[in-house]
């Protein structure tokens, strides 16, 4: 099954979700550089797996399961 096709299913969107949710937990409590360059880069990695994971939980939550 290609991309595309599976990114219409509703279980799957719930994964990556969740996957990025925790990841995104996993990286926020473990990661923790001295430099300035690397909290903004921290940051970055935690906006963005959240942001990911919003985004997939709502998608998911929006399909209708056919």
């Amino acid at each position: 099954m290609i991309l595309k096709d599976r990114l219409k299913d509703r279980s799957t969107l719930m994964r990556i979700g969740l996957v990025c949710l925790l990841l995104g937990n996993l990286s926020h409590w473990f990661l923790h550089p001295t430099a300035a360059f690397g909290q903004g880069l921290v940051d970055a990695t935690f906006g963005l797996l959240i942001g990911i994971s919003i985004g997939c939980l709502l998608a998911s939550l929006r399909r209708t399961e056919r």
